[in-house]
């Protein structure tokens, strides 16, 4: 199998299926980042946050005048001049042995509660004290102004102090940080990145959704594409996918004609009788589209037999809803016996199942054993349509080890369910044994990504009809009319 390297645009439809799909799963991932970089936001900046206060008071300097000298510009230079120096010798007054000895009599210690600064413009001078309370704060600033120019003399030329703008108490950190604002932020941003991936992994995510994904994976024929079937909530409703149930919603059993429509215009250049059903992995509906195949074929007149060759795990008589106790390969490889008579009949249909509730211990041995090829020629000899439902290839070598009894197969694949690159690794594995593919399948399809520019996905076959068939009516179609009728293209809600 080759893969196509020429790479399609990816549709919107399937970009957004991809993301719901993903987003259901991985919802967490967004929020976890939110929380994380929100709550990591919140903690720097609260973790070592220290709040700090402010306050200030303002003074007008006058100096004193030498003589009687009263002009009036020469009297603003010289409060200027005094403003200056007095702010240059702020830090060595209060640091003085002056200053401390005044301080500790007033507050009984020599240091300030708070730190202050001394600024001057042009006669006024400005006090600035920042402490880690308000109180802290306006208690250094007061202390100060009372000390400062007690300090003072002696040292500068003398000067008065006249009150401009009195001190007050701070009512809030100048320093505090806008938490919730800034780690909201932080969160969104987490949350944006979060989503940012789930798109990302939506838009790499390569699963089968239609036909064309499917073609452009594998070379292999489409034989359609079966709508996922969604029954009503009734106690007492039968919700088995076969066709032998008559309550089964008409665009599946017209989905299965035209899967079996296809198989035999496929069948008329290459026959086939013994088919093996295989896909990559488990949960992929190929028991019941092997099930429903072999109920069309038998339905148009076929003598068909289907045998479950899974002796892993036998799941057909489940899927018929059979509890008899029977004889399947397992027993009739070990102790032989009439094939014929192994063989259960299906009510109200020609097709015969062979399937038994035993596995096997070593199901490798079963499967090379010389008694299986004179079985399975057996049922060659006697049925037109041998149809064989085989183990996953995509996990076990028995579909490869089944392929050599084999005229074909047909590969169902689920939709959007298992990465493209698995899926293509089982096909070339499964293709070593040289077995011909026959066709693929889309199994569980939504109809909002199965689309494929042509109808549902039938290789080009439209809807035909203007009237539709359950399945009681499909049972009732003659082999003729069923080889004529073309394949319909189906129209299905999601729900």
């Amino acid at each position: 199998m080759e893969e196509h390297k020429n790479q399609k645009p990816i549709q919107l439809s399937v970009l957004w299926h991809n993301f719901v799909r993903i987003f259901v799963r991985l919802f967490w991932i967004p929020i976890l980042l939110a929380a994380a970089l929100g709550g990591w936001r919140y903690h720097d900046l609260t973790a070592d946050y220290v709040p700090m206060y402010t306050c200030s008071s303002i003074y007008r300097v006058t100096a004193s005048r030498s003589g009687n000298m009263d002009i009036s510009s020469y009297g603003f230079y010289l409060n200027t001049s005094a403003a200056s120096s007095l702010v240059s010798s702020f830090p060595y007054v209060m640091n003085s042995d002056r200053a401390r000895s005044l301080l500790r009599e007033k507050t009984g210690s020599p240091s300030l509660p708070a730190s202050v600064t001394c600024s001057t413009e042009t006669t006024l001078l400005i006090f600035n004290a920042i402490g880690t309370s308000p109180e802290d704060a306006y208690n250094a600033l007061q202390y100060t102004v009372e000390i400062f120019p007690r300090a003072a003399a002696g040292i500068v030329q003398p000067f008065g102090l006249e009150l401009f703008e009195p001190a007050t108490l701070p009512r809030s950190a100048f320093n505090a940080p806008n938490v919730r604002s800034s780690a909201a932020k932080y969160a969104i941003l987490g949350f944006a990145f979060g989503m940012a991936l789930i798109v990302a992994l939506a838009y790499f995510r390569k699963t089968v959704h239609n036909t064309e994904d499917l073609q452009q994976l594998l070379s292999t024929p489409s034989l359609g594409v079966l709508p996922k079937v969604r029954f009503k909530a009734r106690t007492k409703q039968n919700k088995a996918v076969l066709l032998t149930n008559p309550q089964l919603e008409e665009p599946y059993v017209e989905a299965i004609r035209g899967v079996c429509f296809q198989l035999k215009k496929e069948l008329e250049t290459h026959p086939a009788r013994v088919i093996m059903v295989t896909s990559t992995s488990p949960s992929e509906g190929k028991s019941t589209v092997s099930a429903n195949l072999a109920l069309s074929l038998s339905a148009g007149g076929s003598r068909v037999v289907l045998v479950d060759c899974d002796l892993r795990k036998q799941t057909l008589k489940d899927v018929f809803s059979l509890t008899e106790p029977s004889i399947g390969l397992v027993e009739l490889i070990k102790n032989g016996g009439s094939v014929e008579k192994a063989l259960i009949p299906i009510e109200g249909t020609q097709l015969k199942l062979l399937s038994s509730n035993r596995v096997a211990d070593h199901p490798q041995n079963f499967l090379s054993a010389p008694e299986l090829q004179k079985i399975m020629n057996q049922l060659r000899r006697g049925y037109d349509y041998v149809i064989v439902d085989t183990p996953p290839s995509g996990l076990l070598s028995d579909a490869a080890t089944l392929s050599e009894w084999s005229d074909g197969v047909i590969y169902v694949v689920r939709q959007d369910y298992l990465n493209a690159a698995a899926i293509l690794d089982s096909v070339q594995r499964l293709s070593e044994s040289d077995v011909r593919f026959i066709g693929s399948v889309i199994n569980l399809a939504n109809r909002s990504t199965s689309h494929s520019g042509y109808g549902y996905g039938y290789g080009g076959y439209g809807y035909g009809y203007g009237y539709g068939y359950g399945a009681k009516k499909y049972y009732g179609k003659s082999s003729a009319e069923e080889e004529e009728a073309p394949a319909l293209e189906l129209e299905m809600d999601d729900d």
